[in-house]
């Protein structure tokens, strides 16, 4: 039987407690506040990748927390291209530099994904294009074996759907 080394044992305890708190993220209807819990969220993610020795998923999702942060303060003007624009080279290059394989493509696709929903989709429509977003991560997840992060993300998907249905029925 496989056993448990300190690293994957750190790396589940922090993923525990990434789940609480990206599950938060996810039941508040408050795009800004989204953005906030998010941003927390994507450190301990980051620090569970890294942990798991998935490079380029930590990487990219450590570079996720200041993007969720900046892009609900960038709604207007050029900053807002150009900072969308940084963000998504920003993710090819740590792919690029951290490249594992076509598995590297999993984060990166989430990342850019989910950097230009942020940036450009209204609160509803974003949360609909983070749907695609997990799939992906979900993908990623179970490849490294981090459980705890693919049970947070299907969690999360089905918060999101009943929030996203919250959200429809406010209009």
């Amino acid at each position: 039987m496989n056993q448990l080394t300190d690293f994957q044992t750190l790396a589940y305890l922090i993923g525990g407690i990434g789940i609480l708190v990206e599950w938060r993220a996810y039941c508040l209807q408050c795009g800004q506040a989204f953005r906030r819990w998010s941003a927390a969220g994507a450190i301990l993610w980051a620090t569970q990748y890294m942990l798991l020795q998935a490079w380029t998923a930590g990487l990219t999702m450590a570079s996720t927390a200041v993007r969720s942060l900046l892009s609900g303060s960038l709604e207007r003007g050029p900053y807002k291209h150009w900072t969308a624009a940084g963000f998504v080279a920003l993710f090819s290059g740590l792919t690029a530099v951290s490249w594992q394989g076509a598995i590297s493509l999993l984060p990166a696709f989430a990342v850019i994904n989910t950097t230009l929903a942020l940036f450009y989709l209204d609160n509803r429509q974003m949360r609909i294009a983070l749907l695609v977003s997990s799939l992906a991560w979900l993908a990623n997840d179970y490849y490294w074996q981090a459980w705890p992060a693919l049970l947070a993300e299907s969690v999360a998907m089905g918060i999101n759907l009943r929030t996203i249905k919250g959200l429809a029925k406010s209009f």
